[in-house]
């Protein structure tokens, strides 16, 4: 496992300790859940005599709907898929996603193939869950105070090493770095940070008029 600079003392923020939680079952292999089975149930009908012009009323139909049915099934393409990679978690950090979502937590929108989710977690600072694209970046940045980030699937390489599952990125003050996710799996990292990330202009303006 590659660790950069120090491990985190653990017992002094719930966000660290979720993180050695989680990374305790990463290294323990855990077992991962089996495939979602789902499944409908046919109401019992009374059978209808059909209208002499129903198959040309129903293709009529499926032409009007063909667009909207057609976003409507890669919306839930995509839906079912993140579904399933939170579903393959490690239990720490699913429990953690599922409390969030439950308070109302969404997922945050940060750039062109990466998200976040807030994590309800107390003690100060921020904790949350990324979700980063294949090939996808954080444009590069400092950091105000320290920045802990555990990756959990997937992998990065910062511009100064790589990190696979398991592994911690520590960012401190004056460590600037672009993370940048591997072709092949999505990553998704665990974060716990202490002051923003300090980004170059013309992100940092951005920072200032929104406020985040």
């Amino acid at each position: 496992m590659t660790l950069q600079t120090t491990t985190p003392d653990t017992s002094r923020h719930p966000g660290l300790r979720l993180m050695e939680a989680t990374a305790a079952v990463l290294r323990g292999a855990p077992v991962m859940p089996g495939d979602v089975v789902g499944g409908a149930f046919l109401e019992d009908e009374a059978p209808a005599a059909l209208a002499a012009n129903a198959a040309e009323q129903a293709f009529a139909r499926i032409d009007a709907l063909q667009t909207i049915d057609s976003h409507a099934r890669t919306a839930a393409g995509a839906a079912g898929r993140e579904l399933g990679e939170v579903l393959t978690l490690p239990d720490p950090l699913r429990e953690a996603v599922f409390e969030a979502m439950g308070e109302g937590q969404r997922w945050k929108f940060l750039g062109f193939g990466i998200r976040s989710l807030r994590l309800p977690v107390a003690g100060g600072g921020e904790t949350q869950l990324l979700r980063i694209e294949p090939g996808a970046n954080v444009a590069e940045h400092d950091h105000e105070g320290e920045e802990y980030t555990l990756v959990v699937t997937g992998a990065f390489h910062d511009g100064h090493d790589r990190y696979g599952p398991g592994d911690v990125n520590v960012g401190r003050p004056g460590f600037s770095h672009e993370p940048r996710a591997e072709p092949g799996e999505v990553c998704y990292a665990l974060a716990v940070s202490f002051g923003q990330a300090r980004f170059g202009f013309p992100i940092n303006l951005l920072q200032k008029l929104t406020g985040h």
